[in-house]
Order: C-alpha cells, then sequence, then structure tokens
C-alpha cells in the first residue's frame, strides 16, 4: 500500500485516486475481520463478537453437551423473535480427546480452522468459547439445550448493553468489545452470558 507521505509527488488527480484507493482497501481489511467474526459459530452465532486475547474458560471446566460425531440439521435466525430459516448443509461435530470440537462436512472434511470448547454455565445452558483461526482472538456465546435441541446466541457486540460494558472495564473498538481489560473479565463474560443477545442458531440432532 502506499504511504500518504509518498504522495505528493503524484499529480492532484491521482493523489486524489490513490488516497481513495488506499481508503478501500483499509475498509477491506476491517470489513474481512468482520466477516470472519460472522461466520456461523457452529454455523454463525458467536457474530458481533465479544472477544479476549487469550482463553477465559480453561481446559479443565470442558464438557461436551452433546454427542460427539452427531450429525446436526441447522436453523438460523436474527433474534429470537424472528422465523427460523434452515441451513442447506448438515453439519457434524466432534470432540477430541481433549474435548476441542471442530465441525465437519458429511463426508468427513473439516469446514474450517475453527475450533469451539464448551463450558457449564447453568442446568442446560454452557458457555462456547471459540476461535476461528489460530492467531485470532476468541470469541464467545451461549448454548442452551431446549428438549433435545441445541440453540446457541451470539454475544453480539451492538446488542450487549455497551454503556455497563465500558463500567465494567470492557472496551470497545470496530464493532468489537474486548473483555481484556476489565478487571475480571471471566466475571464479565458470565454476567453477558445470563442474558445473552444475538444471532441465534438452533440444532437439531438428525436421527438415521
Amino acid at each position: 500500500m502506499i504511504a500518504v507521505r509518498d504522495l505528493a509527488a503524484y499529480p492532484p488527480s491521482l493523489r486524489h485516486n490513490l488516497r481513495r484507493s488506499s481508503a478501500i482497501i483499509r475498509e477491506a481489511h476491517i470489513v474481512s475481520s468482520l466477516l470472519r467474526c460472522f461466520v456461523l459459530l457452529l454455523g454463525m452465532a458467536l457474530a458481533g463478537c465479544v472477544t479476549s486475547k487469550a482463553p477465559l474458560l480453561s481446559a479443565d471446566s470442558r464438557v461436551v453437551p452433546f454427542k460427539s460425531g452427531g450429525t446436526f440439521d441447522t436453523y438460523e435466525r436474527e433474534d429470537p423473535s424472528g422465523p427460523w430459516k434452515k441451513s442447506d448443509a448438515r453439519s457434524v461435530f466432534t470432540a477430541d480427546q481433549s474435548l476441542v470440537v471442530r465441525e465437519f462436512d458429511e463426508a468427513g472434511k473439516p469446514k474450517d480452522e475453527a475450533i469451539y470448547t464448551f463450558h457449564p454455565l447453568g442446568p442446560e445452558r454452557f458457555l462456547v468459547q471459540a476461535r476461528f483461526k489460530p492467531d485470532e482472538a476468541y470469541a464467545y456465546g451461549v448454548l442452551e439445550i431446549r428438549s433435545g435441541e441445541g440453540v446457541v446466541t451470539g454475544l453480539n457486540c451492538k446488542s450487549i448493553d455497551q454503556s455497563a460494558f465500558r463500567r465494567d472495564g470492557g472496551t470497545i473498538a470496530n464493532d468489537f468489545c474486548a473483555l481484556d481489560s476489565a478487571p475480571d473479565p471471566l466475571a464479565l463474560l458470565r454476567k453477558l452470558g445470563a442474558a445473552p443477545a444475538g444471532v441465534q442458531v438452533r440444532y437439531v440432532p438428525v436421527t438415521k
């Protein structure tokens, strides 16, 4: 990318175009990062995102609240009052010996690099800790088991009480809510998890 300080050597009309191109490239980088946050958690639910640079939920609290290797039909909606929209592809979630869950297609191929872990939050409720790529921050959501089905609600940065989040020590930038700066990031995460707000994905087990 051409640095702004180098533009003086170009004609005015070209300088304008170069500045505009640089702005578009910067915006594209931001949008690319945001889109990674909007991918389906276990499809798409960890959208928006509430994040931390380091994992807040420890390995010794991991559980797998569903049968590993199970196949699921998935449904999505943008808010709890909206209609469910069924996804075309089915998902298979498999846990390894460390209880780290990955998503596969029905042919057994990994869908992406994302990893998920689940941690008890309350009766039939679990915090979801996700990392979409090895060099990215962790994102969070809540899984609720309802009549044998799973509903994941993302912790959406735009949907939470941002004033309260800042008062509790969190920071907000570029539509991401970062937990790291809070005096007790895990306590703040659990507070958000008590009343999650964001995109929802529903997982219905496929019985063969």
